[in-house]
């Protein structure tokens, strides 16, 4: 058992291994240009509104992408079928990388976040609502590359939903993202909802993802 879980770790460190440049896309969003656009907020006058606004904008939105392009050796590329049927374990599953990889880019965040924790209060809201935010959008991600057959569409939606609900729509009742101060466990109230949409996006995701297993083998 612990043999099977050593060997699926090390798959999964190959397949990131394998993203080559784009693998730094995530930590140079998180490490470079939020605290970048942050700090510039702040010179400029902005408090912890424009930081919550930032923070959702630019967090969420780069969560999924680690599982997009692990997905994209499975669903786009020549060959896939082989890729379904080399299964170890249902541990082995698409499903259990999306979870793994949502828990590695929220490692990220909470290192961001415990240096913004020196120059804002009440930041770990904020953090556990970005935090809910992320898996929403990778439970997304999931569920529509396994249903389109491919991870380009869902990757427009995902910067789509993005623009469109931060920049345009923010106060829609559609939008996941939070528009009001965030100063206690009572203003997240509207991530309850968004925790339970994303694990039934999961759950529909693992079921497709079953199904094309099946048919691989």
């Amino acid at each position: 058992m612990f043999g099977k879980g050593v060997r699926i770790m090390e798959r999964l460190y190959f397949e990131l291994k394998n993203q080559r440049i784009y693998y730094f896309v995530p930590p140079a969003i998180l490490f470079i240009l939020l605290p970048l656009t942050v700090l510039a907020a702040i010179k400029s006058g902005a408090g912890f509104s424009e930081f919550a606004t930032i923070s959702q904008l630019l967090i969420p939105g780069f969560a999924p992408w680690w599982p997009l392009f692990i997905l994209k050796e499975y669903l786009n590329s020549p060959g896939k079928e082989l890729l379904f049927v080399h299964k170890f374990s249902n541990k082995d599953s698409l499903f259990f990388r999306m979870i793994i990889l949502w828990a590695l880019f929220v490692l990220h965040v909470a290192i961001v976040f415990f240096y913004f924790s020196f120059l804002f209060d009440f930041v770990w809201f904020l953090f556990t609502a970005v935090v809910i935010q992320s898996l929403f959008m990778t439970a997304l991600a999931y569920f529509l590359s396994l249903l389109f057959q491919n991870t380009f569409v869902p990757l427009i939606i995902n910067f789509a939903y993005i623009s469109i609900f931060i920049l345009v729509l923010f106060y829609s009742p559609l939008s996941i993202f939070i528009n009001y101060p965030l100063y206690n466990a009572g203003s997240l109230g509207k991530s309850i909802v968004v925790t339970s949409i994303a694990f039934t996006l999961f759950y529909g995701g693992y079921q497709m993802e079953k199904r094309l297993f099946k048919n691989s083998i």
